[in-house]
C-alpha cells in the first residue's frame, strides 16, 4: 500500500500543475500573451516578437509565446516521463518478483500483494501516458490557435499597409464640383480640395439602391453639410462606361437629374484611378465582412487633412459622421455624437 501511496501523491502533484493546462486557449488569453512582451521590453526594440519575426524568426517567437500562455507544459510532460519510467522500472523488478515466486525460486513472496503492485506500476505508467497524449494533444491546439494569430496580425499589417497607400491614392482621383448654382463644374483632384478648399471628403460607393438611399438621406443633413463644409462623392459600382455616359446631365428637357443628386455639397468622381481605388476597398471590406458588402456598400470618411477617420459599410449615419468630423477638426466631442455601430473601424 505504500507504493499505491506514493503513486497517488505524485498523481496529486500533477494534477496541481496542470490546472487550466487542458483548457482551450481562449482568445484573451492569446491577446494577453501577444502584449506581454511590450511592456517588458526596453527601448532599442519594439518588442521580442516583432524582432524576431523580422529576423526571419517568426517560429522561435511563435513557441516563445506558446510558453507564455502554457508556461508548465514542458515541466508537466518532464514528470510524466519521469514517473512514468519510475512506474515501469517498478513493475519489471515486481515482475521479475512473482515469476521467481511463480517458479518456486522463491518462498517469501505474497502473490497477492505483488499483483497489487503489478496493477499499481502498469496503471500508473498507462495512466501518465494518458495525461501526456492529453497535454501533447492541447499543446498542438495552441499551436494552432498561435499561428493562426500571428498570421491575422500578419494580414492586418499588410491590409493597413495598403490602406494608407489608397489613401495616397485618394487625394490624386479628380472630382467634378459645383462651383454656380446654375450648375457649372470644375474638375480638381480630392487633395486640393482638402487642402485649398478645407473640405472634409465622405465617399460612399455600392450598387445604386445604396447610393440613392445614402444621397437622401445626406439631403436631410445639407444644412450640416454646409456649416461642416464637407463634400459628399458618391460612386455607383457595377455601371460600365456607356451607362455612365448616357445618364441624364440634367440639361435637356426631360431628363433632368434627381434633387439629392444635383446638390451643392455632391461631387461626381470623373478620371482614370476611381474603378481600381473602389475595388480595392471593397475587396478589403468584403475580406473582413463578408460578400454581402458588395450589396451594402461602404463609406469612407476623410478629414480636410487626407486621414481617413472611417472606414464603414452598410446604411450611412450622416448625422454621426458630421459629428466625427467636427470633432476631428476642433477636438472637442460633442454630446450628440454616437457610436457608429454599423461601421468597421
Amino acid at each position: 500500500m505504500t507504493k499505491a501511496r506514493t503513486i497517488f501523491a505524485l498523481l496529486a502533484v500533477c494534477t496541481v500543475t496542470s490546472v487550466g493546462a487542458f483548457a482551450p486557449p481562449s482568445a484573451g488569453s492569446i491577446t494577453r500573451a501577444t502584449r506581454a512582451p511590450a511592456a517588458t521590453t526596453c527601448a532599442a526594440r519594439p518588442s521580442t516578437s516583432l524582432y524576431l519575426e523580422k529576423e526571419g524568426k517568426g517560429g522561435v517567437s511563435n513557441k516563445l509565446l506558446e510558453e507564455t500562455v502554457a508556461p508548465f507544459r514542458g515541466l508537466r510532460l518532464f514528470f510524466y516521463a519521469a514517473f512514468a519510467s519510475g512506474a515501469f522500472v517498478g513493475g519489471l523488478i515486481t515482475a521479475s518478483g512473482v515469476a521467481a515466486a511463480l517458479s518456486g525460486v522463491r518462498t517469501d513472496v505474497d502473490l497477492n500483494t505483488e499483483y497489487l503492485n503489478l496493477a499499481i506500476d502498469f496503471g500508473a505508467v498507462a495512466l501518465f501516458g494518458v495525461l501526456a497524449k492529453l497535454d501533447l494533444d492541447k499543446g498542438a491546439e495552441l499551436s494552432a490557435a498561435v499561428e493562426e494569430k500571428v498570421e491575422r496580425k500578419k494580414a492586418l499589417k499588410k491590409v493597413g499597409k495598403s490602406m494608407r497607400e489608397r489613401e495616397q491614392q485618394l487625394q490624386k482621383l479628380n472630382v467634378n464640383v459645383r462651383v454656380t448654382e446654375d450648375g457649372e463644374t470644375r474638375m480638381a483632384p480630392v487633395g486640393v480640395m482638402q487642402e485649398n478648399a478645407k473640405q472634409h471628403v465622405i465617399l460612399v460607393a455600392g450598387p445604386g439602391r445604396a447610393i440613392r438611399d445614402a444621397l437622401r438621406g445626406a439631403q436631410l443633413n445639407k444644412q450640416n453639410f454646409a456649416m461642416a463644409n464637407i463634400l459628399v462623392v458618391p460612386y455607383e459600382t457595377g455601371v460600365d462606361v456607356v451607362d455612365k455616359a448616357s445618364k441624364p446631365d440634367g440639361g435637356g428637357f426631360g431628363d433632368s437629374r434627381p434633387s439629392y443628386e444635383t446638390q451643392p455639397y455632391v461631387a461626381e468622381p470623373v478620371g482614370e484611378g476611381w474603378e481600381e481605388f473602389i475595388a480595392a476597398e471593397i475587396d478589403a471590406a468584403v475580406n473582413q465582412a463578408g460578400e454581402n458588402i458588395r450589396d451594402e456598400g461602404i463609406a469612407l470618411v476623410v478629414a480636410n487633412d487626407g486621414k481617413v477617420l472611417r472606414r464603414g459599410v452598410g446604411k450611412v449615419p450622416w448625422r454621426q459622421m458630421v459629428d466625427e468630423l467636427e470633432e476631428a477638426v476642433t477636438g472637442e466631442k460633442k454630446e450628440t455624437a454616437v457610436p457608429l455601430l454599423e461601421f468597421l473601424e
